[in-house]
Protein backbone atom coordinates (compact mmCIF):
# COMPACT_ATOMS: atom_id res chain seq x y z
CA UNK A 1 0.00 0.00 0.00
CA UNK A 2 1.24 3.44 -1.06
CA UNK A 3 -0.46 6.42 1.25
CA UNK A 4 -0.16 10.19 1.58
CA UNK A 5 1.77 10.78 4.78
CA UNK A 6 -0.07 14.37 4.59
CA UNK A 7 -3.45 12.49 5.58
CA UNK A 8 -2.04 10.86 8.72
CA UNK A 9 -3.18 12.71 11.90
CA UNK A 10 -0.44 14.23 14.05
CA UNK A 11 -0.18 12.01 16.74
CA UNK A 12 -0.14 8.93 15.21
CA UNK A 13 2.31 6.20 16.06
CA UNK A 14 3.01 3.70 13.58
CA UNK A 15 3.76 0.20 14.30
CA UNK A 16 5.86 -2.31 12.62
CA UNK A 17 8.88 -4.44 12.28
CA UNK A 18 11.00 -2.78 9.95
CA UNK A 19 11.40 0.66 9.20
CA UNK A 20 13.45 2.02 6.07
CA UNK A 21 14.05 5.44 5.71
CA UNK A 22 14.44 6.29 2.17
CA UNK A 23 13.09 5.28 -0.77
CA UNK A 24 15.89 5.43 -3.40
CA UNK A 25 17.83 2.66 -4.84
CA UNK A 26 18.72 0.99 -1.40
CA UNK A 27 15.49 1.72 0.29
CA UNK A 28 13.47 0.38 -3.06
CA UNK A 29 15.79 -2.64 -3.33
CA UNK A 30 15.55 -3.14 0.41
CA UNK A 31 11.72 -2.70 0.49
CA UNK A 32 11.37 -5.47 -2.14
CA UNK A 33 13.30 -7.95 -0.90
CA UNK A 34 10.79 -7.85 2.43
CA UNK A 35 7.92 -8.72 0.38
CA UNK A 36 6.13 -11.64 1.49
CA UNK A 37 8.79 -12.04 3.92
CA UNK A 38 6.77 -12.85 7.41
CA UNK A 39 8.12 -9.09 8.29
CA UNK A 40 5.95 -5.75 8.66
CA UNK A 41 7.35 -2.95 6.93
CA UNK A 42 6.94 0.69 6.69
CA UNK A 43 9.42 2.50 3.90
CA UNK A 44 9.76 6.57 4.60
CA UNK A 45 9.29 8.32 1.73
CA UNK A 46 10.58 12.58 1.97
CA UNK A 47 8.77 13.74 -1.40
CA UNK A 48 5.81 12.50 -3.66
CA UNK A 49 6.06 11.29 -7.02
CA UNK A 50 7.34 14.37 -8.59
CA UNK A 51 9.81 16.71 -7.68
CA UNK A 52 8.34 19.52 -5.29
CA UNK A 53 10.49 22.39 -4.69
CA UNK A 54 9.60 22.88 -0.92
CA UNK A 55 10.52 19.21 -0.22
CA UNK A 56 13.71 19.47 -2.15
CA UNK A 57 14.71 22.39 -0.43
CA UNK A 58 15.39 20.32 2.47
CA UNK A 59 17.92 19.66 1.05
CA UNK A 60 20.07 23.01 1.20
CA UNK A 61 23.32 23.49 2.87
CA UNK A 62 26.79 25.60 2.48
CA UNK A 63 29.88 24.06 1.30
CA UNK A 64 32.49 25.40 3.28
CA UNK A 65 35.73 23.33 1.90
CA UNK A 66 36.94 23.10 -1.66
CA UNK A 67 34.50 24.31 -4.12
CA UNK A 68 31.62 21.41 -4.99
CA UNK A 69 29.55 23.11 -8.04
CA UNK A 70 27.07 20.09 -7.94
CA UNK A 71 25.85 20.27 -4.30
CA UNK A 72 22.73 20.13 -3.46
CA UNK A 73 22.02 19.52 -7.13
CA UNK A 74 23.39 16.14 -7.05
CA UNK A 75 20.18 14.70 -5.29
CA UNK A 76 16.39 14.57 -5.82
CA UNK A 77 14.32 14.24 -2.91
CA UNK A 78 11.31 11.96 -4.60
CA UNK A 79 9.77 8.78 -4.50
CA UNK A 80 12.69 7.09 -6.27
CA UNK A 81 15.49 8.93 -5.13
CA UNK A 82 18.15 10.03 -7.57
CA UNK A 83 17.53 7.36 -9.49
CA UNK A 84 14.75 9.88 -11.23
CA UNK A 85 17.59 11.38 -12.63
CA UNK A 86 18.85 8.80 -14.92
CA UNK A 87 19.24 8.37 -18.35
CA UNK A 88 21.56 5.17 -19.03
CA UNK A 89 23.18 3.77 -15.99
CA UNK A 90 26.54 3.18 -15.55
CA UNK A 91 27.49 -0.38 -13.71
CA UNK A 92 30.93 -0.71 -12.46
CA UNK A 93 32.83 -3.39 -10.89
CA UNK A 94 34.99 -2.07 -8.83
CA UNK A 95 38.83 -3.67 -8.73
CA UNK A 96 39.96 -6.24 -6.47
CA UNK A 97 42.24 -3.99 -4.97
CA UNK A 98 39.59 -1.72 -3.94
CA UNK A 99 38.70 -3.71 -1.27
CA UNK A 100 42.34 -4.82 0.22
CA UNK A 101 43.55 -2.85 3.13
CA UNK A 102 46.97 -1.17 1.47
CA UNK A 103 49.66 -0.51 4.19
CA UNK A 104 50.49 2.88 1.99
CA UNK A 105 46.79 3.49 1.86
CA UNK A 106 45.60 4.91 5.57
CA UNK A 107 42.19 3.50 6.14
CA UNK A 108 41.78 1.42 3.09
CA UNK A 109 40.39 -1.78 3.09
CA UNK A 110 36.69 -3.36 3.46
CA UNK A 111 35.85 -5.85 5.83
CA UNK A 112 35.68 -8.79 3.05
CA UNK A 113 36.69 -9.14 -0.65
CA UNK A 114 34.92 -8.19 -3.86
CA UNK A 115 34.68 -11.83 -4.81
CA UNK A 116 32.58 -12.20 -1.48
CA UNK A 117 29.80 -9.85 -2.71
CA UNK A 118 29.92 -12.06 -6.29
CA UNK A 119 26.23 -13.38 -5.37
CA UNK A 120 24.75 -10.50 -4.72
CA UNK A 121 25.90 -8.77 -7.91
CA UNK A 122 24.26 -11.49 -10.42
CA UNK A 123 21.01 -10.57 -7.94
CA UNK A 124 21.58 -6.71 -8.40
CA UNK A 125 21.69 -6.87 -12.29
CA UNK A 126 18.73 -7.98 -12.30
CA UNK A 127 16.73 -6.07 -10.00
CA UNK A 128 18.94 -2.86 -12.89
CA UNK A 129 17.16 -4.73 -15.28
CA UNK A 130 20.62 -5.48 -17.57
CA UNK A 131 20.68 -9.39 -17.65
CA UNK A 132 23.35 -11.59 -16.49
CA UNK A 133 26.29 -10.59 -18.85
CA UNK A 134 29.60 -9.93 -17.34
CA UNK A 135 32.97 -8.14 -17.61
CA UNK A 136 35.46 -9.95 -19.56
CA UNK A 137 36.24 -8.58 -22.36
CA UNK A 138 35.58 -11.26 -24.58
CA UNK A 139 31.89 -11.05 -23.86
CA UNK A 140 31.55 -7.63 -25.85
CA UNK A 141 33.34 -8.40 -28.92
CA UNK A 142 37.09 -7.12 -27.64
CA UNK A 143 39.30 -9.55 -28.33
CA UNK A 144 43.23 -8.96 -26.15
CA UNK A 145 44.79 -8.83 -29.70
CA UNK A 146 42.75 -6.04 -31.06
CA UNK A 147 43.78 -4.11 -27.99
CA UNK A 148 46.99 -1.79 -28.69
CA UNK A 149 49.50 -1.15 -26.83
CA UNK A 150 50.82 0.34 -24.20
CA UNK A 151 46.63 -0.42 -22.75
CA UNK A 152 47.23 -3.88 -22.74
CA UNK A 153 49.18 -3.87 -19.93
CA UNK A 154 51.21 -4.40 -17.92
CA UNK A 155 50.71 -0.64 -16.34
CA UNK A 156 47.32 -0.23 -17.93
CA UNK A 157 44.82 -2.34 -19.27
CA UNK A 158 40.84 -1.85 -20.63
CA UNK A 159 37.62 -2.99 -18.71
CA UNK A 160 33.94 -2.65 -19.60
CA UNK A 161 31.29 -1.46 -17.81
CA UNK A 162 27.32 -2.24 -18.37
CA UNK A 163 25.29 0.68 -19.33
CA UNK A 164 21.81 -0.54 -17.79
CA UNK A 165 18.38 0.73 -18.88
CA UNK A 166 17.13 3.72 -17.04
CA UNK A 167 15.66 2.04 -14.41
CA UNK A 168 13.92 4.80 -12.55
CA UNK A 169 12.97 2.70 -9.13
CA UNK A 170 9.87 4.75 -8.15
CA UNK A 171 8.27 4.42 -11.58
CA UNK A 172 9.56 0.82 -12.24
CA UNK A 173 8.73 -0.60 -8.74
CA UNK A 174 5.93 1.29 -7.24
CA UNK A 175 3.52 -0.85 -8.71
CA UNK A 176 4.59 -4.45 -6.07
CA UNK A 177 5.26 -2.36 -3.69
CA UNK A 178 1.75 -0.90 -3.68
CA UNK A 179 0.51 -4.52 -4.35
CA UNK A 180 2.43 -6.10 -1.32
CA UNK A 181 0.00 -6.86 2.28
CA UNK A 182 2.49 -6.55 4.53
CA UNK A 183 4.45 -3.10 3.48
CA UNK A 184 3.28 0.51 3.72
CA UNK A 185 5.24 3.33 1.73
CA UNK A 186 4.53 6.77 3.32
CA UNK A 187 4.80 9.13 0.95
CA UNK A 188 5.69 13.11 1.96
CA UNK A 189 7.39 11.41 5.09
CA UNK A 190 10.79 12.97 6.39
CA UNK A 191 12.80 11.27 9.14
CA UNK A 192 13.80 13.57 11.41
CA UNK A 193 15.84 11.83 14.17
CA UNK A 194 15.88 8.67 15.92
CA UNK A 195 14.45 8.10 19.69
CA UNK A 196 16.96 6.02 21.57
CA UNK A 197 17.09 4.20 24.69
CA UNK A 198 18.49 5.85 27.96
CA UNK A 199 21.96 4.04 27.07
CA UNK A 200 21.49 4.70 23.54
CA UNK A 201 21.65 0.64 22.63
CA UNK A 202 18.11 0.76 20.51
CA UNK A 203 15.90 2.91 18.52
CA UNK A 204 12.66 2.81 19.75
CA UNK A 205 11.47 4.87 17.28
CA UNK A 206 11.75 7.44 14.34
CA UNK A 207 9.97 10.89 14.17
CA UNK A 208 8.68 11.46 11.37
CA UNK A 209 7.74 15.49 9.62
CA UNK A 210 5.31 16.11 7.29
CA UNK A 211 5.50 19.48 5.36
CA UNK A 212 4.46 21.78 7.02
CA UNK A 213 3.63 21.34 10.22
CA UNK A 214 1.99 17.43 10.37
CA UNK A 215 4.40 15.07 12.59
CA UNK A 216 4.03 11.06 13.38
CA UNK A 217 6.37 8.54 14.78
CA UNK A 218 6.89 5.20 13.85
CA UNK A 219 7.70 2.32 15.69
CA UNK A 220 9.98 -0.57 14.56
CA UNK A 221 11.75 -3.42 15.85
CA UNK A 222 14.96 -2.61 13.56
CA UNK A 223 15.46 0.77 11.51
CA UNK A 224 17.26 1.23 7.78
CA UNK A 225 18.50 4.53 7.43
CA UNK A 226 18.77 4.34 3.40
CA UNK A 227 18.47 8.25 2.53
CA UNK A 228 21.98 8.72 0.47
CA UNK A 229 25.38 9.52 1.19
CA UNK A 230 24.72 13.16 3.51
CA UNK A 231 21.67 12.23 4.67
CA UNK A 232 22.29 9.14 6.37
CA UNK A 233 25.01 11.16 8.16
CA UNK A 234 22.78 14.01 8.74
CA UNK A 235 20.16 12.03 9.95
CA UNK A 236 22.61 10.64 12.74
CA UNK A 237 23.86 13.49 13.48
CA UNK A 238 20.50 14.81 14.18
CA UNK A 239 19.42 11.62 16.55
CA UNK A 240 21.17 13.20 19.56
CA UNK A 241 21.04 11.82 23.48
CA UNK A 242 20.72 13.39 26.50
CA UNK A 243 24.22 13.54 26.82
CA UNK A 244 24.76 15.17 23.49
CA UNK A 245 26.15 12.78 21.65
CA UNK A 246 23.97 11.62 18.34
CA UNK A 247 23.44 8.37 17.22
CA UNK A 248 26.24 6.15 16.66
CA UNK A 249 28.95 8.97 16.79
CA UNK A 250 30.94 7.98 20.40
CA UNK A 251 33.75 8.19 18.19
CA UNK A 252 33.41 11.40 16.44
CA UNK A 253 33.31 9.28 12.89
CA UNK A 254 29.86 10.04 11.81
CA UNK A 255 29.92 12.25 8.88
CA UNK A 256 33.59 11.82 8.49
CA UNK A 257 35.55 10.49 5.39
CA UNK A 258 33.30 12.19 2.56
CA UNK A 259 34.45 11.12 -1.20
CA UNK A 260 33.51 12.25 -4.29
CA UNK A 261 35.04 10.86 -7.70
CA UNK A 262 37.23 13.66 -9.35
CA UNK A 263 36.52 14.06 -12.56
CA UNK A 264 38.50 16.16 -15.06
CA UNK A 265 39.64 16.38 -18.71
CA UNK A 266 43.24 15.01 -18.35
CA UNK A 267 44.39 16.51 -21.49
CA UNK A 268 44.34 14.73 -25.37
CA UNK A 269 46.71 12.09 -26.87
CA UNK A 270 48.25 13.31 -30.05
CA UNK A 271 48.35 10.41 -32.58
CA UNK A 272 51.11 8.89 -33.94
CA UNK A 273 49.24 6.84 -36.44
CA UNK A 274 46.16 9.18 -37.37
CA UNK A 275 44.40 5.86 -38.81
CA UNK A 276 45.16 3.61 -35.70
CA UNK A 277 42.17 0.82 -35.48
CA UNK A 278 40.55 2.26 -32.35
CA UNK A 279 37.61 -0.42 -32.20
CA UNK A 280 38.38 -1.25 -28.60
CA UNK A 281 37.60 1.96 -27.05
CA UNK A 282 33.98 2.77 -27.46
CA UNK A 283 33.85 6.65 -26.55
CA UNK A 284 32.02 8.14 -24.08
CA UNK A 285 28.90 7.65 -25.50
CA UNK A 286 29.36 3.83 -25.62
CA UNK A 287 28.64 0.87 -27.94
CA UNK A 288 25.68 -1.65 -28.68
CA UNK A 289 26.21 -5.82 -28.69
CA UNK A 290 23.84 -7.50 -30.13
CA UNK A 291 23.34 -10.70 -28.30
CA UNK A 292 20.54 -13.41 -28.54
CA UNK A 293 17.28 -12.15 -27.34
CA UNK A 294 18.46 -8.90 -26.58
CA UNK A 295 20.77 -6.13 -27.25
CA UNK A 296 23.27 -4.90 -24.21
CA UNK A 297 25.10 -1.45 -24.09
CA UNK A 298 28.30 -0.81 -22.79
CA UNK A 299 31.53 1.36 -22.18
CA UNK A 300 35.05 0.86 -22.56
CA UNK A 301 37.42 2.28 -20.87
CA UNK A 302 41.13 2.44 -19.68
CA UNK A 303 42.77 2.21 -16.11
CA UNK A 304 46.06 1.69 -14.43
CA UNK A 305 46.61 -2.28 -13.23
CA UNK A 306 46.03 -3.93 -10.20
CA UNK A 307 49.94 -4.23 -9.65
CA UNK A 308 51.27 -1.00 -10.66
CA UNK A 309 48.95 0.65 -8.62
CA UNK A 310 49.96 -1.83 -5.45
CA UNK A 311 53.62 -0.77 -6.66
CA UNK A 312 53.53 2.91 -7.24
CA UNK A 313 51.18 3.37 -4.02
CA UNK A 314 48.23 5.70 -5.42
CA UNK A 315 44.76 5.60 -5.97
CA UNK A 316 42.84 4.66 -9.19
CA UNK A 317 42.46 6.27 -12.50
CA UNK A 318 39.98 5.59 -14.86
CA UNK A 319 40.84 7.00 -18.92
CA UNK A 320 37.62 7.21 -21.29
CA UNK A 321 38.06 8.19 -24.53
CA UNK A 322 36.05 11.55 -25.86
CA UNK A 323 35.62 11.21 -30.09
CA UNK A 324 34.38 13.81 -31.41
CA UNK A 325 31.13 13.87 -33.53
CA UNK A 326 29.30 16.62 -35.98
CA UNK A 327 27.89 19.70 -33.58
CA UNK A 328 24.81 18.88 -35.90
CA UNK A 329 24.32 15.74 -33.73
CA UNK A 330 23.83 17.99 -30.36
CA UNK A 331 21.34 20.04 -32.25
CA UNK A 332 19.10 16.76 -33.77
CA UNK A 333 19.13 15.36 -29.60
CA UNK A 334 18.00 18.77 -28.96
CA UNK A 335 14.97 18.45 -31.20
CA UNK A 336 14.54 15.28 -30.26
CA UNK A 337 14.12 16.18 -26.46
CA UNK A 338 12.63 19.47 -27.30
CA UNK A 339 15.41 20.97 -24.79
CA UNK A 340 16.20 24.49 -26.88
CA UNK A 341 13.09 26.05 -27.18
CA UNK A 342 11.39 28.25 -30.09
CA UNK A 343 14.00 29.95 -30.88
CA UNK A 344 16.69 27.30 -30.70
CA UNK A 345 14.46 24.82 -32.05
CA UNK A 346 14.37 26.80 -35.70
CA UNK A 347 18.14 27.15 -35.27
CA UNK A 348 18.81 23.82 -34.81
CA UNK A 349 16.10 22.74 -37.49
CA UNK A 350 18.60 24.56 -39.97
CA UNK A 351 21.89 23.34 -38.79
CA UNK A 352 20.06 19.50 -39.31
CA UNK A 353 19.19 20.38 -42.74
CA UNK A 354 22.39 22.25 -43.57
CA UNK A 355 24.64 18.83 -43.12
CA UNK A 356 21.76 16.54 -43.38
CA UNK A 357 24.37 14.19 -45.05
CA UNK A 358 26.52 13.75 -42.43
CA UNK A 359 23.96 13.72 -39.98
CA UNK A 360 22.78 10.36 -41.70
CA UNK A 361 25.66 9.20 -42.39
CA UNK A 362 26.43 9.56 -38.01
CA UNK A 363 23.03 7.71 -37.42
CA UNK A 364 23.93 5.12 -40.08
CA UNK A 365 27.00 3.91 -38.26
CA UNK A 366 25.30 4.03 -34.92
CA UNK A 367 22.45 1.61 -36.07
CA UNK A 368 24.88 -0.80 -37.87
CA UNK A 369 28.06 -0.95 -35.30
CA UNK A 370 25.98 0.12 -32.02
CA UNK A 371 28.34 3.30 -31.87
CA UNK A 372 29.94 6.40 -33.59
CA UNK A 373 33.01 5.03 -34.98
CA UNK A 374 35.68 7.95 -34.36
CA UNK A 375 36.42 9.58 -38.17
CA UNK A 376 39.74 8.88 -39.78
CA UNK A 377 42.23 9.73 -40.21
CA UNK A 378 42.15 11.25 -36.51
CA UNK A 379 44.99 13.47 -35.60
CA UNK A 380 44.12 13.55 -31.81
CA UNK A 381 42.00 12.20 -29.22
CA UNK A 382 40.34 14.36 -26.29
CA UNK A 383 40.41 12.24 -22.85
CA UNK A 384 38.09 12.48 -19.75
CA UNK A 385 39.51 11.12 -16.15
CA UNK A 386 38.09 9.83 -13.25
CA UNK A 387 40.50 9.82 -10.12
CA UNK A 388 40.01 8.20 -6.98
CA UNK A 389 40.04 10.17 -3.63
CA UNK A 390 41.53 8.33 -0.60
CA UNK A 391 39.92 8.43 3.00
CA UNK A 392 40.40 11.73 4.38
CA UNK A 393 38.91 12.18 8.19
CA UNK A 394 38.85 15.75 7.72
CA UNK A 395 36.87 15.66 4.21
CA UNK A 396 33.35 15.66 6.30
CA UNK A 397 29.44 16.42 6.87
CA UNK A 398 28.66 18.08 9.92
CA UNK A 399 25.63 20.25 11.18
CA UNK A 400 25.78 24.19 10.76
CA UNK A 401 23.44 26.50 12.70
CA UNK A 402 21.10 27.44 9.76
CA UNK A 403 17.55 26.09 10.21
CA UNK A 404 15.25 23.87 7.82
CA UNK A 405 11.32 23.87 7.41
CA UNK A 406 11.50 21.81 10.19
CA UNK A 407 13.88 23.62 12.48
CA UNK A 408 16.80 21.23 11.84
CA UNK A 409 20.21 21.81 11.52
CA UNK A 410 21.06 22.12 7.76
CA UNK A 411 23.97 19.82 6.73
CA UNK A 412 27.52 21.48 6.47
CA UNK A 413 29.96 19.81 3.58
CA UNK A 414 33.48 20.35 4.16
CA UNK A 415 35.06 18.93 1.54
CA UNK A 416 38.37 18.50 1.40
CA UNK A 417 41.51 16.95 -0.70
CA UNK A 418 45.45 15.85 0.13
CA UNK A 419 48.49 15.87 -1.07
CA UNK A 420 47.93 12.40 -1.96
CA UNK A 421 44.92 12.79 -4.00
CA UNK A 422 46.79 15.03 -6.25
CA UNK A 423 49.87 13.06 -6.48
CA UNK A 424 47.71 10.04 -7.91
CA UNK A 425 46.44 12.42 -10.67
CA UNK A 426 50.16 13.26 -11.60
CA UNK A 427 51.94 9.95 -11.07
CA UNK A 428 48.99 8.42 -13.17
CA UNK A 429 49.28 11.08 -15.75
CA UNK A 430 52.98 10.89 -16.36
CA UNK A 431 52.77 6.92 -15.88
CA UNK A 432 50.14 7.12 -18.96
CA UNK A 433 52.54 10.09 -20.83
CA UNK A 434 55.69 7.58 -20.78
CA UNK A 435 53.40 4.66 -21.75
CA UNK A 436 52.25 6.71 -24.55
CA UNK A 437 55.49 7.32 -25.86
CA UNK A 438 57.44 3.96 -25.01
CA UNK A 439 54.73 2.29 -26.98
CA UNK A 440 54.62 4.74 -30.10
CA UNK A 441 51.15 5.52 -30.04
CA UNK A 442 51.34 9.14 -29.91
CA UNK A 443 51.91 11.93 -27.24
CA UNK A 444 49.91 13.08 -24.42
CA UNK A 445 49.47 16.21 -23.73
CA UNK A 446 48.35 16.82 -20.47
CA UNK A 447 46.28 19.37 -18.67
CA UNK A 448 47.39 17.86 -15.20
CA UNK A 449 50.03 20.40 -13.46
CA UNK A 450 52.88 19.01 -11.90
CA UNK A 451 53.27 21.88 -9.10
CA UNK A 452 52.17 21.27 -5.27
CA UNK A 453 49.16 22.74 -4.63
CA UNK A 454 47.64 22.96 -8.71
CA UNK A 455 44.81 21.28 -9.38
CA UNK A 456 43.06 20.87 -12.71
CA UNK A 457 41.63 23.95 -13.74
CA UNK A 458 38.46 21.68 -14.75
CA UNK A 459 38.56 19.43 -11.82
CA UNK A 460 35.57 18.90 -9.87
CA UNK A 461 33.61 16.32 -7.86
CA UNK A 462 31.19 14.69 -9.05
CA UNK A 463 27.40 13.06 -7.72
CA UNK A 464 28.77 9.80 -5.94
CA UNK A 465 28.59 10.58 -2.13
CA UNK A 466 30.18 8.14 -0.15
CA UNK A 467 31.83 7.21 3.29
CA UNK A 468 30.01 9.56 5.75
CA UNK A 469 29.20 6.20 8.01
CA UNK A 470 31.95 3.97 6.87
CA UNK A 471 31.92 0.38 7.31
CA UNK A 472 34.90 -1.29 9.46
CA UNK A 473 34.45 -4.35 11.69
CA UNK A 474 36.58 -1.95 14.39
CA UNK A 475 34.40 0.75 15.97
CA UNK A 476 37.76 2.62 16.11
CA UNK A 477 37.58 3.22 12.24
CA UNK A 478 33.79 2.44 11.49
CA UNK A 479 30.40 3.46 12.12
CA UNK A 480 28.88 0.41 10.71
CA UNK A 481 29.88 -3.19 10.77
CA UNK A 482 30.76 -5.35 8.17
CA UNK A 483 27.09 -5.76 8.20
CA UNK A 484 25.98 -2.29 8.07
CA UNK A 485 24.69 -2.44 11.91
CA UNK A 486 25.39 1.00 13.65
CA UNK A 487 28.64 0.18 16.22
CA UNK A 488 27.03 -0.14 19.74
CA UNK A 489 22.91 0.14 18.69
CA UNK A 490 21.08 -3.29 18.33
CA UNK A 491 18.68 -2.67 15.61
CA UNK A 492 20.04 0.61 13.51
CA UNK A 493 21.39 -0.45 10.19
CA UNK A 494 22.52 2.36 7.21
CA UNK A 495 22.30 1.22 3.83
CA UNK A 496 23.81 2.67 0.49
CA UNK A 497 27.46 4.28 -0.22
CA UNK A 498 28.47 6.05 2.45
CA UNK A 499 29.25 2.61 4.01
CA UNK A 500 31.74 2.43 1.38
CA UNK A 501 35.18 2.67 3.33
CA UNK A 502 36.97 3.24 -0.53
CA UNK A 503 35.30 4.88 -3.38
CA UNK A 504 37.61 3.37 -6.24
CA UNK A 505 36.77 4.85 -9.72
CA UNK A 506 33.79 2.62 -10.32
CA UNK A 507 30.37 3.98 -10.66
CA UNK A 508 28.18 3.15 -7.13
CA UNK A 509 24.93 2.35 -8.07
CA UNK A 510 26.11 -1.51 -8.53
CA UNK A 511 27.41 -2.06 -5.73
CA UNK A 512 24.78 0.12 -3.55
CA UNK A 513 22.07 -2.13 -4.50
CA UNK A 514 24.45 -5.50 -3.99
CA UNK A 515 24.96 -4.38 -0.44
CA UNK A 516 21.29 -4.10 -0.29
CA UNK A 517 20.41 -7.41 -1.28
CA UNK A 518 22.72 -8.80 1.58
CA UNK A 519 21.63 -7.04 4.32
CA UNK A 520 18.23 -7.75 3.40
CA UNK A 521 19.18 -11.41 3.32
CA UNK A 522 21.16 -10.76 7.41
CA UNK A 523 18.20 -9.23 8.47
CA UNK A 524 16.18 -12.35 7.61
CA UNK A 525 18.14 -14.41 8.63
CA UNK A 526 19.10 -12.83 11.78
CA UNK A 527 15.55 -11.36 12.81
CA UNK A 528 13.54 -13.56 11.83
Amino acid sequence: MITDARSVPTGTVVETDVCIVGAGAAGITLAREFINSGFRVVLLESGGVEREQATQDLYDGRNVGHPYAVFPESRLRYFGGTTNHWGRVWCDLPHPLDFEEREDIPYSGWPFSLSHLEPWYRRAQRVLKFGPSGYDLSEWGIALDNIPKPFNGPHFICRVLHQAPSTRFGREYAPELRRARNLDVYLHANGLRFDASENGKEVRQVRVGVLPDGRFSVRARIFIVAAGGIENARLLLLSEGESGVALGNDRDLVGRFFQLHLEYQGGFIELRNPYVDLKFQTGEQGARLNRIGAARRFVSYVTISDDTRRRLGIANLKVRFQYPRIPEIDALLRLFHRTGGRVGMTRDLRAVGRRFRGVAAYMTRRMIHGRNLPPVPLASIPLNCTSEQLPNPDSRIGLGSDLDAFGLRKVVVDWRLTAEDRRGMAVGSRLLGAELDRAGFGRLRSTVPEHDGEWPADMRGDQHHMGTTRMHRDPNLGVVDENCRVHGVANVYVAGSSVFPTGGTFNPTLTIVALALRLADHIKERHR
